[in-house]
């Protein structure tokens, strides 16, 4: 049911609630909406009388993550492991959760008979996405803090994470998911989706090595889950905490490859060098694979691509859409992409072998 409230509200209602919800921080709120995230909905927040002091209010989707008081805190752990990290410190801002006026890290309210959780993140002034990054070098700084973010995670004990999504980014759940969704789907929507479902079909075998955690990792690196600072020049934070986990790290890399491709319109072998430079030079040091330098980016396109296309076979019930059919749209994306990955694998292998 809260997938579906949280869908149904437009701007004008959204608006609403956020404003109310902004009261449990500030007496004279001004909200403007912020971003186009697919799961949250997030606001840029300031105080009427302090206008130079701005924030960003979300409206955690409980639909995905279930367990809120498990998300703030490991969020909070995360905080202070990165904080604990002195290179990192050094070289990027840390986010910062700001607490309600009674000293809480969420405020709940009720309306229409859903419960709606919030929180807030103070603003990084002097801050924006790059989203598509317009130069290479913009690829290189946000590989680089996407490798030293996961560097400066390698001290916190992998136990100590509980999966906020239970089985994000696990590929053999997301087939199992595809499986029962695919039994129960109508006639229609199965033979409008065939191409898809037949591309999923004929490409389920995976190396098992690939699908076994061995990192703490980010969960999320998509290039915009980077902010850079005004002029596009350097990398100021790295954001959305919400995923970390217990993963391969060649997840995290795949995944910006990925975003970064599909940002820029394809496949692109200097875009995915400047990829593996920054992302080897933020990590360190220690030996990685290169075998998984090179399967992580096809890897990460298809699972998204199954994941869209599961959801349009389920009724949209995880990434929110403005009309049936948009899934389906992204899907055909994604594995348009894992395809150029595969057809690119030669190429990628010699970038490899001369980046390392």
């Amino acid at each position: 049911m809260a997938a579906k409230v949280l869908r149904l509200k437009n701007k004008k209602q959204w608006l609403a609630l956020a404003h109310a919800a902004a009261g449990a921080w500030l007496d004279t709120p001004v909200l403007e909406p912020l971003g186009n995230g697919h799961i949250h909905q997030t606001f840029l927040l300031s105080d009427q009388e302090k206008p130079a002091e701005r924030y960003v209010l979300q409206c955690v989707n409980t639909a995905v993550y279930g367990d809120i008081d498990l998300l703030m805190q490991q969020t909070r752990l995360v905080i202070e492991r990165l904080s604990a990290a002195s290179a990192f410190v050094a070289e990027y801002r840390l986010p910062e959760l700001i607490p309600t006026r009674l000293g809480e890290s969420t405020f709940v309210h009720a309306s229409d008979g859903a419960a709606y959780s919030w929180r807030l993140w103070r603003f990084i002034e002097g801050s924006k996405t790059c989203d598509p990054p317009q130069n290479r070098e913009q690829i290189r700084q946000a590989a680089k803090a996407f490798g030293a973010y996961q560097r400066a995670m390698a001290g916190l004990d992998a136990d100590q994470l509980v999966e906020t999504i239970p089985g994000f980014l696990s590929m053999a759940g997301y087939l199992r998911q595809f499986d029962r969704v695919l039994a129960t789907a109508t006639q229609t929507e199965r033979a409008e989706a065939m191409p898809c479902i037949a591309l999923a079909q004929s490409h389920r075998q995976w190396p098992s090595a690939l699908m076994q955690p061995n990192a703490v990792i980010h969960g999320d690196c998509k290039i915009n889950n980077v902010l850079f600072d005004a002029q596009g020049e350097r990398v100021l934070s790295v954001i959305d905490l919400d995923n970390n986990m217990n993963g391969h790290w060649a997840w995290d890399f795949g995944d910006l490859v990925r975003s970064v491709a599909f940002s820029r319109g394809g496949v692109d072998a200097d875009d995915y060098r400047v990829c593996v430079q920054g992302f080897l030079s933020g990590r360190g040091s220690v030996p990685l694979g290169n075998e998984y330098l090179i399967a992580a980016p096809s890897y990460l396109a298809f699972m998204l691509g199954l994941r869209f296309l599961t959801d349009h076979l389920s009724g949209d019930v995880y990434f929110s859409v403005p009309q049936h059919g948009d899934n389906l749209q992204r899907a055909k994306e994604q594995f348009a992409l894992f395809q150029s990955f595969e057809s690119s694998r030669t190429s990628m292998a010699r970038i490899v072998a001369e980046c390392t």
